[in-house]
């Protein structure tokens, strides 16, 4: 318990996840993440705005503030806040904050910056496949699962490839775990702030039907 303690602290401190590793001899920094027990709360508490501003944003979209002042998101909300925050006053900037803080989510893998205020997220959180709005964090909780996640996938590519088909099924199964696996792959090494799939399709617009929907 008490090297946990120490891991966290470290963390805290700010100390590279490479020397972490190297003081508990540590064959990979995967394992200091694990033993890295921040929060996101705690991480977004040390980033300050100014108390009126705080009042008038509301408990939501403050968040969104500090994450966008700690350059921890990138996205259509944040360029948007920043245009107007250069074209016009840091006072506009931070009503357009209010207004559109509810398309700005934390979620296990990074930061969502698309709305589903009306419809559920059409990834079902599956942020790491091919999502566009998602960015990518250096929250310790983020990359933690993250790391699992690839461990998942990567087995789950090696028992595919185990059982050898010709079936489109097989095709399909494999497919979509290499798929998840790359894109989780990408996710680890896109810098914080920035966005692994820019291209990726925009799950804001509305899905072109076609004759056999409903």
């Amino acid at each position: 318990m008490l090297r946990h303690l120490q891991n966290t602290e470290l963390f805290r401190l700010g100390v590279a996840d490479t020397i972490i590793s190297k003081r508990f001899n540590r064959r990979s920094v995967a394992q200091s993440y694990e033993y890295d027990h921040r929060s996101l709360a705690e991480d977004l508490d040390q980033i300050e705005i100014p108390l009126d501003i705080e009042i008038m944003l509301g408990e939501k979209a403050s968040t969104v503030a500090r994450l966008i002042k700690g350059g921890k998101a990138n996205g259509p909300i944040v360029d948007a806040f920043h245009h107007i925050q250069a074209t016009e006053s840091d006072a506009a900037a931070y009503e357009y904050l209010r207004a559109e803080a509810d398309g700005f989510h934390a979620t296990p893998y990074g930061h969502c910056l698309n709305s589903f205020t009306v419809d559920p997220c059409p990834k079902h959180l599956e942020c790491f496949a091919d999502c566009r709005h998602l960015s990518a964090t250096d929250l310790p909780e983020n990359r933690r699962n993250l790391i699992r996640l690839e461990g998942k996938f990567k087995l789950a590519v090696e028992t595919i490839n185990t059982r050898p088909s010709t079936s489109i099924g097989w095709r399909n199964q494999l497919d979509h775990a290499e798929r998840r696996l790359a894109g989780v792959r990408k996710l680890l090494t896109t810098p914080p702030g920035e966005r692994p799939f820019p291209d990726g399709p925009d799950l804001s617009q509305p899905r072109e039907r076609g004759v056999l929907d409903d």
